[in-house]
């Protein structure tokens, strides 16, 4: 999954879980959990530029939704929201260092990531584009209704 929805779910957490600790555990584990649906993913095999060009659009992208629905939000809140947010992303991050470091580091967290994105859907197979993209849009649309209920 790309990672603005999991930015978007992180952030939609924050307004249920209200204690940093608990809401860090729960956003990064519901990654784990949202990898297992199929879903469409950009490619990061290409040159590390393009992957690097590709995360920050997709980071941006999520962090303009989030902060659109800010305003909405006391500031205790708004932080508690960017905190889910950025938890929502962290096996992703990790799974970047492990990328970047060319399996240097982390192997494991990465062999565990890769577990959850199998459940389902096979190993070195892709769900139909249309099954991905429609995963990954009813996933943002149930966040942002959380988000702006």
């Amino acid at each position: 999954m790309i990672l603005a929805p999991h930015m978007l779910v992180g952030a939609a957490l924050a307004t249920y879980i209200h204690h940093p600790a608990l809401l860090a555990l729960s956003a990064s584990s519901v990654h784990y959990l949202l990898d297992v649906a199929p879903h469409w993913e950009y490619a990061i095999t290409s040159s590390k530029r393009t992957t690097a060009y590709k995360i920050i659009a997709d980071i941006a992208t999520g962090l303009f939704i989030i902060f659109f629905v800010l305003q909405r939000f006391d500031s205790p809140e708004q932080a508690l929201i960017l905190w889910g947010a950025f938890f929502g992303i962290v096996p992703d991050g990790l799974s970047a260092i492990y990328f970047f470091s060319r399996g240097k580091y982390l192997r494991r967290q990465m062999q565990f990531h890769v577990f959850w994105h199998t459940l389902i859907v096979p190993k070195e197979t892709d769900p139909p584009r249309w099954l991905g993209i429609m995963t990954e849009v009813i996933v943002v649309a149930i966040a942002l209704f959380l988000l702006l209920r």
